[in-house]
């Protein structure tokens, strides 16, 4: 079995020492000693604690967009889109998923210089997901009331506004049932047909 690098090292312990503070604080030092590294390691991948929590913040968004790529990728277009709908609900459902939801939305890494810009990259992710799926519904006829690229961002919140729902523990509904109901809506908004 292949030993983790240097750098998933760090990035393994700093996650597992954000979890331990409930993501309030996280200490270089801990990191190091937690991963059994020498600060010479550290600053051979990362040139500060905010570059480390960056690459963290975006190795989870990255996984997160995967998924929904995928997901975005089935046919037929309204079957994509409750796909897409589901796979984002669905973190909240797994109790380890939700964690690192909450540990991703923490204040230190929200603190770190550079995040707004790495949440707007992968929130252009989600979107740019969101907009090809709808360009292919309005293409083969199944959206066609949809405006792809502002009908994305407006399915976008409301998938979010779901979302914090469910990580908040606020929703009045389950993760699947919330997903139903949500896509349902879209797709009423979009005039797809046969729903």
């Amino acid at each position: 079995m292949e030993q983790p690098s240097e750098r998933d090292r760090l990035m393994d312990a700093a996650y597992r020492a954000l979890v331990a503070t409930g993501g309030a604080a996280l200490s270089v030092n801990e990191v190091l000693r937690a991963a059994e590294l020498s600060t010479r390691a550290f600053y051979r991948h990362f040139t500060s604690k905010d570059e480390l929590l960056l690459a963290l913040f975006r190795q989870d968004s990255d996984r997160v967009a995967a998924r929904l790529r995928r997901a975005a990728s089935a046919e037929p277009p309204a079957a994509a889109l409750l796909a897409f709908v589901q796979a984002m609900l669905r973190i909240t459902a797994d109790p380890r998923r939700r964690q690192r939801v909450l540990i991703m939305s923490s204040e230190e890494i929200a603190r770190a210089k550079g995040f707004v810009a790495e949440r707007q990259r992968y929130h252009a992710l989600v979107q740019g997901e969101l907009t090809g799926l709808l360009e292919r519904g309005r293409a083969d006829g199944t959206f066609p009331l949809t405006r792809p690229a502002s009908d994305a961002g407006w399915i976008r919140a409301a998938i979010q506004h779901a979302f914090d729902e469910q990580i908040a523990g606020t929703a009045p509904a389950t993760p699947n049932e919330t997903a139903e109901l949500l896509t349902g809506f879209a797709l009423r908004a979009l005039g797809a047909t046969g729903h």
